[in-house]
């Protein structure tokens, strides 16, 4: 199955000749998951527990525990996300006030691992 590629933040993604692009197999399996993981809960109407929220807890007081737990709790809602294997979250400081989310997968679609970063 084929979706039309946008990843979130980012324009929607179009060819030279203007058409749509579209995502499918892994390239749609990150898209997903980058959307939970950004996406605000309660800010999908049809599915108002949909969403990690990571966004909007910048410069809260989580923990690197809360943030992981928070990550695999998501990760076990999604679809694309095969549940065989526990993904790998790791969070990184790589400098003053920053934080970098690392994750890992088994994909439903291709049962590869995907990597997916924040």
């Amino acid at each position: 199955m084929s979706d039309i590629s946008h990843i979130v933040g980012a324009d929607i993604s179009v060819s030279d000749s203007g058409d749509l692009l579209v995502a499918s197999n892994a390239d749609l399996g990150d898209q997903r998951v980058l959307r939970r993981l950004c996406t605000n809960a309660g800010d999908y109407l049809f599915s108002l527990d949909y969403g990690a929220g990571l966004p909007g807890r910048v410069g809260g007081t989580d923990t690197q525990a809360d943030i992981e737990a928070i990550v695999l709790q998501q990760m076990t809602l999604e679809s694309s996300v095969s549940q065989t294997q526990t993904p790998s979250v790791t969070l990184t400081t790589p400098a003053l006030g920053t934080r970098r989310i690392s994750i890992s997968y088994i994909s439903t679609a291709t049962g590869e691992t995907s990597s997916v970063e924040l």
